[in-house]
């Protein structure tokens, strides 16, 4: 049979799969539909089920899975260039081809949609909320936030031991990052995350290469933390990990969720790690401020202060953090960071990686009505 026959006897499929992309399509337009619709109905028990598949196995499948269909990849790339390399300069060959592929990445946005994509065209959670998030900050707040910071920093650090500091494991801060999500889901149940599916990657490595910490995989429902991370960043890590999964898929709204765990928690060591994160965000961001108006004398002057108010243990652990992420910096595949901030633009983040730091609104709007 003819590549065109075969063509034919799949055309009401490819209308139907045509119509169905462009209907997906369209609803992302509509933030309420996506909201009031997909996400309760579709996203949310999908995501329960493969959750709940996934938390059976005691190691983290979706690495597996995508290490399969990478393999998957170059071998079917192979194999059509093997067997179509005579047909190479028919042009008819190239329109089949063409359509062919059309095809599959239409399955594939429709697979990516429904499992995943349309979150990012929902409503973001404010009015869940009931917070007026602003849409800039001012240099001034940026210092205001980043002195706050600094005087929770050292008052939640001298609850914590130097041994917890620098040897807690993995699992006992998801056991501290689980509680902080059953006792918030008391007072917001949006928030209630059950079944639990956060493992640790089985290769960290691979986050060296690519530029991740951790990774939210749709296809299994996991969420995957680098095990390796300095353990004051994994609680604030897993707690954005788990937003993802609970369908908060922007950078800003997955990091105020982990800012709200982290904030409501009564745990020390959550509470300190969101705040090492935050900090770091604050004072970049009013540094910021400085740099573009080329006051560098202010910029010294900003950081020797930020230095002489956080106690020295405070200071060592940003240090301790800080050198990690140094030591790897060199490994990262060039563009790999460019093609991720290209996906969030595709995905409706105007500022892309920058993305992350707009959690600071969130903050304000949040120290206003907590």
């Amino acid at each position: 049979m003819s590549n065109s026959a075969k063509l034919g006897e799949k055309l009401p499929w490819n209308y139907f799969r045509y119509v169905l992309a462009l209907l997906i399509w369209v609803i992302g337009f509509f933030p309420y539909i996506v909201a009031s619709i997909y996400s309760p109905f579709i996203f949310r028990p999908l995501t329960a089920v493969l959750r709940f598949i996934s938390g059976l196995f005691g190691i983290a499948i979706g690495e597996w899975v995508y290490f399969g269909l990478i393999i998957v990849l170059i071998y079917s790339s192979l194999k059509w260039v093997w067997v179509n390399y005579a047909q190479f300069k028919k042009s008819r060959f190239w329109k089949y081809q063409l359509v062919h592929w059309l095809n599959q990445l239409t399955f594939l946005f429709i697979v990516f949609e429904l499992c995943w994509g349309l979150n990012y065209q929902k409503q973001n959670p404010a009015q869940d909320f009931n917070l007026s998030v602003p849409a800039t900050y001012s240099e001034k707040q940026m210092d205001s936030l980043s002195l706050f910071f600094i005087q929770n920093l050292n008052s939640t650090r001298q609850k914590i031991t130097d041994f917890e500091a620098k040897n807690l494991h993995f699992e006992q801060n998801l056991v501290k990052i689980r509680s902080g999500f059953e006792e918030i889901s008391k007072k917001r149940p949006f928030l209630l995350y059950s079944p639990v599916s956060v493992k640790r990657a089985h290769f960290p490595s691979w986050g060296d290469y690519l530029g991740y910490t951790a990774f939210y995989q749709p296809i299994t429902g996991e969420a995957i933390v680098r095990g390796d991370l300095p353990v004051l960043t994994q609680p604030f890590t897993i707690s954005h990990e788990i937003a993802h999964q609970l369908g908060y898929a922007s950078e800003e709204e997955a990091n105020f969720i982990a800012f709200v765990i982290g904030t409501e928690s009564k745990d020390p060591i959550v509470n300190y790690s969101t705040q090492l994160q935050m900090f770091t965000y604050a004072q970049y961001a009013h540094l910021q401020f400085i740099v573009k108006r080329g006051d560098f004398k202010l910029y010294e002057q900003i950081v020797e202060r930020n230095k002489k108010l956080l106690l020295p243990k405070v200071i060592e652990d940003r240090k301790f953090i800080r050198n990690f992420f140094l030591k790897k910096q060199d490994l990262q595949i060039k563009g790999s960071a460019e093609m991720y901030n290209q996906f969030l633009l595709w995905n409706k983040q105007a500022r892309g990686i920058e993305s992350y730091e707009d959690v600071l609104l969130w903050a304000l709007a949040y120290k206003k009505n907590p």
